[in-house]
């Protein structure tokens, strides 16, 4: 399972926890009836749950699956192959 869900568990708990407000903003067709609220609230928990994942996770922490590669080092691959 770790394969599966990489990260901290406090990370997927708090992810989870977010996910409720989220829930009743959809539920209560804020989308629709008012949506400068609802973008409100849908950026800012997910502006809190990045920072939240940045100032709880070392640099030397694996966040995703594969390294996301460096432009420039892309770049110098195409031309030696």
């Amino acid at each position: 399972m770790r394969k599966v869900f990489i990260g901290k568990p406090h990370h997927w708990i708090f992810l989870a926890l977010l996910l409720v407000p989220s829930f009743f903003a959809g539920n209560a067709v804020l989308h629709t009836t008012n949506f400068v609220l609802w973008v409100s609230i849908l950026f800012g928990l997910t502006f809190f749950l990045i920072i939240f994942f940045w100032f709880t996770s070392a640099r030397d922490d694996i966040l995703t699956r594969e390294p996301i590669p460096d432009e420039d080092e892309v770049k110098l691959r195409e031309y030696v192959d």
